[in-house]
């Protein structure tokens, strides 16, 4: 009975494979570095296979790829009985590559790929001038289908204003667009110069889907006092009258001055733009934008004719003075109310801004910021103060229409604790 049972778990353990008098097959590992030329690390982990073929029995063994710091591509297969193998590399981006060896050990073997081109740059650097704003390049795909293309700048990246082209990623210093299948887009650059004497190197990364695989140097060469310049001109009306006291607004400064008895204005030092506009602010003339001129060193001149206004708005009210009050303890929001009357039946349009441009906040503060008068209507300045900051504030609203004038309306309040 003992000889029976003996013989049948025999039997039974040759049948699993489990015969103790019989060795199991010894195993290798193939290991190395994946290596592109470019050291771009994001391609080579975005697809990548490794395989290994066993030329006796044609079965095919899948390889691991990954990464153990920031820099460096490994892979391995493992569990590779001895033989003759034929290593397979392939993915999207790069030519395949093939390698033939025998295994009898552990083995270590580093791999350089050929990177496939995925795009086209027809620029080698971003170089900005002194009054030069913008540049532009071209990025074509080289790929047979759509792509999505990133441009991130880098150790200037604070004097990127925008890449026209391309949507800006909320909360990153990166503009992406996308590319149809062997597709050309030109895309515009625009910085601004820094005040500052220097010269400012950084870099513009570009990426294909998600990879961030080439750069290029971006050169900003910031403005010197060397090109400041100076702004002046005239202004008058369609008579030729000079029009003193008439408000002049410069896209430069952000600033306002005021014309003298021969409708002069000046700006002085201007900061750099490659643009300069400026602005009449008048209360009897329409509002006029004047010809965008280059900026050039030393002088800029720009004469203003004004048309008079073919309606006007009588307002009730010039100033709103809050006064004084406690934020901690103010209770109902203080509200002041300005009437606007149309001098004709023609519609008016009209907007209210803190400044020029907008861009000034004033905690607690609210206004009617647009609209349209028919003949009349009542402007509403509202100051909560128990959501208002501490401190004394002195500004203006400007009310600016297309075809009644520009009116200024200084505004007043103290916020105690």
């Amino acid at each position: 009975m003992i000889k029976k049972v003996a013989y049948i778990l025999a039997t039974l353990a040759v049948f699993y494979g489990c015969d103790p008098s019989i060795s199991p097959e010894e195993t290798y590992s193939i290991s190395g570095e994946i290596i592109d030329p470019n050291a771009s690390l994001d391609r080579l982990l975005a697809d990548m296979h490794v395989s290994a073929t066993d030329n006796s029995t044609g079965k095919i063994y899948a390889g691991l790829v990954g990464t153990e710091d920031a820099v460096t591509c490994r892979y391995s297969l493992d569990n590779l009985p001895s033989g003759d193998y034929l290593l397979r590399f392939s993915g999207s981006y790069y030519e395949p590559a093939e390698y033939s060896l025998t295994l009898q050990g552990n083995k270590t073997m580093n791999v350089t790929l050929t990177p496939i081109p995925l795009f086209r740059l027809d620029a080698e650097e971003l170089y900005f001038a002194p009054r030069v704003t913008t540049r532009t390049i071209s990025v074509t795909n080289l790929t047979k289908k759509p792509v999505s293309l990133t441009l991130a700048p880098s150790g200037v990246g604070f004097l990127v204003q925008r890449i026209l082209g391309c949507e800006k990623i909320d909360g990153l210093i990166e503009w992406r667009c996308q590319l149809d299948a062997e597709e050309t887009k030109t895309v515009t650059v625009e910085i601004r110069h820094d005040d500052e004497e220097s010269l400012l190197e950084g870099s513009l990364t570009i990426g294909i889907d998600g990879m961030k695989l080439s750069s290029i140097p971006l050169v900003i060469e910031t403005t010197s006092r060397d090109f400041y310049a100076n702004l002046v001109g005239r202004v008058t009306d369609n008579q030729g009258n000079p029009l003193k006291e008439t408000p002049i607004y410069c896209n430069c400064t952000d600033s306002i001055v005021l014309t003298d008895e021969e409708g002069r204005y000046s700006f002085d030092e201007l900061p750099y733009v490659s643009q300069v506009q400026v602005i009449a602010l008048s209360e009897f003339y329409n509002r006029k934008m004047s010809e965008s001129k280059e900026y050039v060193r030393d002088e800029i001149v720009i004469d203003l004719t004004l048309e008079p206004c073919q309606n006007h708005l009588i307002l009730d009210r010039k100033e709103i003075d809050f006064g004084t009050g406690s934020v901690s303890q103010s209770s109902a929001p203080v509200s002041f109310e300005i009437n606007l009357t149309a001098e004709t039946d023609v519609p008016v349009m009209f907007r209210v801004e803190t400044k020029v441009l907008g861009g000034d906040v004033y905690p607690g503060l609210n206004y009617t910021a647009n609209g349209m008068i028919e003949s009349s209507m009542t402007l509403n300045f509202q100051l909560d103060r128990s959501v208002a900051n501490v401190g004394d504030y002195q500004f203006t609203a400007i009310l600016t229409t297309d075809c009644a004038g520009v009116y200024f309306i200084p505004i007043r309040f103290t916020n105690t604790e």
